[in-house]
């Protein structure tokens, strides 16, 4: 009888990254990816940390190109749209670079209050969805 143990999902996510060569993140601590970046360390990953998130993503993408893959790590909102225009480039010159976004959770997200880095408006996903689709070949949401 074989007994499974809970593993998170970003716990699961780190560790299948690292299986596949995914060993670099790039990127800028936030709000809501946080709690997300202490798996980057438990799985002895490296992190490096950028100014703001368009440098994070220009970066990621000059590292993909030299070691064949890299990942993005940004906050909702401000951040993952300012690291659209590099993760534009990666997406036109077919350069493998994963943008993981950290959202805020979905009880925050149920809650109905106006939450950080919000569009104000309670939709967490359509506005930015929409625009993400311009320049990604998978989107992935709870």
């Amino acid at each position: 009888m074989t007994i499974m143990s809970e593993v998170l999902t970003a716990q699961y996510l780190f560790r299948r990254l690292k299986e596949i060569g995914v060993e670099t993140f790039f990127g800028v601590p936030g709000d809501w990816e946080l709690a997300l970046l202490d798996f980057v360390l438990e799985e002895s990953l490296n992190w490096i940390g950028t100014p703001n998130e368009l440098i994070g993503a220009y970066a990621a993408d000059g590292y993909a190109r030299q070691k064949g893959s890299a990942a993005l790590v940004t906050s909702f909102g401000p951040g993952d749209l300012s690291a659209l225009c590099g993760i534009g480039e990666s997406f036109c010159e077919n350069i493998p670079v994963l943008h993981i976004v950290g959202y805020p959770t979905r009880l925050a997200q149920a809650s109905g209050k106006i939450l950080h880095h919000t569009l104000g408006d309670l939709s967490y996903e359509l506005v930015l969805e929409e625009v993400h689709l311009q320049f990604l070949k998978y989107f992935v949401s709870p």
